[in-house]
């Protein structure tokens, strides 16, 4: 008869699977949650130890994890080793956004694990799934300080604790009871209240984003939305301005030894708290600070002068394009010359010699001019059926032509005619304009599109870094200005408004190009 201890041992070894697999279920649905609060990822990258190393409990929380995640997103595996590879082998930066879940075990390898992955990948979330001390964890959150990052650890039985680095610069722990319900909870841990926290925020005068008056008031769609989210969130802030000259900022240098400018320099160098200001998100910008929330998605385009009208004495030259004008000429020649070809034939028959007028070639050529001219008038002896047939068929050609001529005459000189506008970026291309732009970032952006038109346009744009100056080259007609598109609205209305003489400029929805999703960027809140 077996022992009572022996029984115990033999139910908890028969019982373990389903327990690991419970708990691997409980898990996973909070990782599920926790990923799917806020976050607009498309995808998810799962990156675990090597299989050498790799616990048997950790492989089927793993398994678990990317069968249910993998029904609704794409999955990613990566091994931790090949994040090495990648280094290695000059990995280029996804530009596409992507949740992070690190399933690990040993501690002192975390920091370069999380290092490798926000150097290799554009990374929303990142949560870790670990088996460490509370104390351990929360030496890492203010190692790292990202509240984008989150510590999954697992305890006996059902329970789990959520760390996290919150928005106020403190920790945040959150007990997920087994019994409990999972999104209340991660709900509590999302949770943010800044308790009266003073913020420094960046910014930059690009209307009509954000206006700076010249008294110092800062007005605008973004500071509004600051002041909203102070209310909200309970904090309070001073905005300081970037230099003019800078602006958004650009990264000089190599690796280990980059410097930073404009407002991308105020946060990497942790001068400020927020930066707002018409930001793009940017897989260049993304490993040195962190996007917001997406609040809209921006359009881009060119600014070009507006063709003015013709002069009035042009109307002796515009009233028919340049290839009506070819082919009359080239018309009237081949008339004169065939008109003495068919003289000279007629004039082999004794009876047409005495009175063919057209085999004088002078007189051939005023008569065509004549023509032209709308002179109809016709010599009374022509004997030839050629010339006949042949001076019927021109006098008809010539009536169309005169009766054309005359219509847009009359047209030009009642109404001023102005050139077609530049509406197509083949047109710009293909224009003489400077095409001026306000630091490097589109430069660089439209030098690596797949797009041959893209890219031509990037090989002409020509730097510039003075925002008010690029709008007042327009009224010289030689320059083209890119910028956003509501940007180039307002400052329209403003540098170079319409006058009695018609529109300054012209802006064609048909330039514009959607490049990416705007966003708030911040290094910390």
């Amino acid at each position: 008869m077996l022992s009572p201890i022996i029984i115990v041992l033999l139910l908890t070894l028969m019982a373990n699977p389903l327990v690991v697999s419970r708990d691997n279920q409980r898990t996973t649905e909070v990782l599920l949650e926790l990923l799917g609060v806020g976050s607009k990822c498309p995808s998810t990258i799962v990156v675990y130890e090597d299989k050498e190393k790799f616990h048997e409990d950790n492989g089927l929380l793993v398994d678990e994890f990317v069968k249910i995640n993998q029904q609704s997103n794409p999955v990613t595996l990566i091994e931790i080793s090949s994040l090495n590879l990648m280094m290695q082998n000059h990995w280029t930066t996804e530009p596409v956004c992507q949740n992070v879940v690190i399933f690990i075990r040993r501690i002192a390898t975390l920091t370069s694990v999380y290092q490798q992955v926000k150097r290799n990948f554009y990374v929303d979330k990142v949560t870790v799934v670990a088996r460490f001390s509370p104390e351990e964890t929360l030496g890492l959150l203010f190692e790292i300080q990202n509240e984008n990052l989150f510590f999954l650890l697992e305890k006996i039985g059902r329970d789990l604790e959520l760390y996290s680095w919150t928005k106020n610069n403190r920790t945040s722990v959150t007990t997920i009871r087994s019994h409990s319900n999972v999104e209340t909870e991660i709900a509590k841990n999302q949770s943010v209240n800044l308790s009266g926290r003073h913020l420094m925020i960046a910014t930059l005068n690009f209307p009509p984003v954000v206006v700076i008056d010249t008294d110092g008031r800062i007005r605008g769609f973004e500071p509004l939305v600051m002041e909203t989210l102070a209310d909200y969130l309970k904090f309070t802030f001073d905005f300081v301005q970037a230099s003019p000259n800078e602006m958004w900022g650009e990264i000089f240098g190599t690796e280990g030894n980059f410097s930073f400018t404009g407002l991308w320099g105020m946060l990497v160098r942790k001068e400020v708290d927020v930066a707002i200001g018409n930001l793009y998100m940017s897989s260049i910008r993304a490993p040195f600070i962190s996007y917001a929330v997406v609040h809209t998605i921006s359009y881009e385009t060119f600014i070009v002068p507006a063709q003015q009208p013709y002069a009035k004495w042009t109307a002796l030259f515009y009233s028919f394009t340049w290839p009506t004008w070819m082919a009359t000429i080239a018309s009237a020649i081949v008339v004169i010359i065939m008109l003495r070809l068919v003289a000279t034939y007629s004039s082999q028959t004794p009876q047409s010699s005495r009175n063919n007028v057209f085999a004088d070639f002078q007189f051939c050529c005023l008569y065509v001019i004549g023509n032209l001219a709308n002179m109809q008038v016709q010599p009374q002896n022509i004997i030839s059926n050629a010339n006949r047939m042949f001076i019927i068929w021109w006098l008809f050609g010539t009536l169309i032509l005169t009766t054309g001529y005359r219509s847009g005459l009359i047209s030009y000189m009642t109404f001023p005619f102005t050139p077609p506008s530049i509406d197509t970026l083949q047109q710009l291309v293909d224009s003489p304009l400077k095409k001026v732009v306000f630091g490097g970032f589109l430069k660089s952006i439209l030098l690596n599109s797949t797009n041959e038109l893209e890219k031509k346009i990037g090989q002409d744009l020509i730097v510039n870094y003075n925002l008010t100056g690029m709008f007042l080259s327009l009224e010289s007609g030689t320059s083209a200005v890119q910028s956003n598109l509501n940007n180039l609205l307002y400052m329209a209305a403003t540098y170079v408004p319409d006058d009695d003489s018609g529109p300054k400029v012209h802006l064609s929805k048909a330039l514009s190009y959607r490049l990416g999703i705007q966003r708030l960027d911040c290094r910390r809140i």
